[in-house]
């Protein structure tokens, strides 16, 4: 039986130390090169909020301390719940509640955010009322945690279907209505909610009360204020603010050689509360390639793309408004075809055949 010797003479030493060395530039360059590519901004969670009704938009402060859940908040109270009442109302909103107004509003709680809806006063002036509101585009996370009224016998009726609802109440004299959704709305979100009030509402009022103001409650340092909204025309109420728009992707075509022509890809969502037009400039070292303009509504998403071509080889900065993202053309080095990873995996094969040879 032969015995392999464990000693290493100086060449075969060398060689795979070249082959470690070249190993270690394969690995850093092909995840160096993943990890510019993959780079992307961190986002939190949403701070600003708005509320907008054709082409007026306006911030909006959510209420609330972040202690008590929405549901105890609006402490709705019917003979059968403790503490019970027979106003069938809500209890814990009357110093936001106001006669013959509807008002809507978000609340920051113990269980996040939460949008909430609120018509007529408890123990108030009011002859009573009728409301139907249309909720689009709801959170698929979230659900009505308040359903006031919804009870047999009621008079409301409460229509979900996925992401939408179709809401009715009617309400009789000295009494509150209303609702809370909640869930999905710690992240972006965008709902539109279309109103139809007293005789334009989808139930058959029996009473002599009239819905004459709708309004949104915001927060201040000091207490609360309203927005006077048009009783006849929708409003959407979402996240972000009235006039940012942000490039949320940015791409180029893989595989690009000097000369070629090279595709460049964005993704521009609207993140205010009105539609807008959007200028998008196109740039490569800073400067300015290409512009295109596009009209945005709410929340709409769309991908802008532009042509260019690079005339040498290297790595180059394309942007897109306010993203950015480093790209390789060739290899830098003059050689046509090949990149940093390939040049590095060639010299790897070289080492490999040099020390078989050893």
């Amino acid at each position: 039986m032969s015995q392999r010797s464990s000693s290493m003479n100086p060449a075969t030493y060398s060689s795979l130390t070249m082959f470690a060395v070249v190993a270690s530039l394969v690995v850093s360059s092909t995840f160096g090169v993943a990890a510019v590519a993959g780079t992307a901004t961190a986002q939190s969670g949403p701070d600003t909020y708005t509320i907008s009704q054709g082409d007026q938009c306006t911030t909006i402060e959510p209420l609330g301390n972040g202690h008590l859940t929405v549901e105890e908040f609006y402490d709705y109270r019917t003979p059968n719940t403790s503490p019970s009442s027979h106003s069938y109302s809500s209890h814990g909103t009357t110093h936001l509640q106001e006669d013959d107004t509807s008002s809507l509003f978000l609340y920051e709680g113990g269980d996040g955010l939460s949008l909430v809806v609120l018509h007529d006063r408890n123990r108030g002036d009011s002859g009573g009322g009728a409301a139907t509101m249309t909720f689009t585009n709801l959170p698929k996370e979230g659900e009505w945690v308040v359903e006031d009224d919804n009870y047999d016998g009621a008079d409301d009726e409460f229509d979900h279907r996925d992401t939408s609802s179709r809401i009715t109440w009617l309400w009789s004299e000295g009494r509150s209505d209303g609702a809370a959704f909640n869930g999905g709305m710690d992240d972006d979100f965008l709902i539109e909610i279309s109103p139809r009030f007293n005789s334009d509402a989808a139930t058959v009022q029996s009473t002599d009360g009239r819905i004459s103001e709708w309004d949104a409650v915001s927060a201040t340092q000091t207490g609360t204020e309203r927005i006077s909204l048009d009783m006849d025309k929708p409003v959407v109420i979402q996240s972000g603010s009235c006039s940012s728009h942000t490039v949320t992707e940015l791409t180029m075509d893989e595989t690009v050689s000097p000369g070629e022509s090279a595709t460049i890809e964005a993704t521009v969502k609207n993140d205010g509360g009105v539609t807008k037009n959007v200028t998008v400039p196109f740039t490569v070292d800073g400067e300015t390639v290409d512009e295109q303009e596009v009209s945005l509504d709410p929340g709409e998403t769309v991908t802008l793309s532009t042509t260019t071509t690079f005339d040498e080889a290297g790595t180059y900065t394309i942007g897109a408004a306010d993203q950015t993202k480093d790209v390789t053309v060739g290899n830098g080095d003059g050689l046509p075809g090949f990149g940093v990873t390939a040049v590095a995996v060639a010299a790897l094969l070289g080492t490999l055949v040099v020390y078989r040879r050893l």
